[in-house]
């Protein structure tokens, strides 16, 4: 059996859904608190990191160094 890419599982779900559909799957695996939504977070993080510049990443580290405050 071919192992899965949760990567791209999550990803090829979500590709080419609404921005209300998105917000729906990050705020429906926040408001779960279960582990295992946990990944599909971590995976579009990913994607948002490898797709930012310097400046972007800075930012982004301003808001999560702000929101462990």
């Amino acid at each position: 059996m071919p192992q899965m890419d949760i990567r791209q599982v999550i990803l090829s779900g979500l590709k080419g859904e609404s921005k209300e559909n998105i917000r729906e799957f990050i705020q429906d695996a926040i408001n779960t608190r279960e582990e295992n939504a946990l990944p599909g977070l971590g995976i579009l993080f990913e994607a948002i990191w490898q797709k930012s510049d310097a400046n972007q990443k800075d930012t982004i580290m301003n808001w999560i160094e702000g929101a462990l405050k």
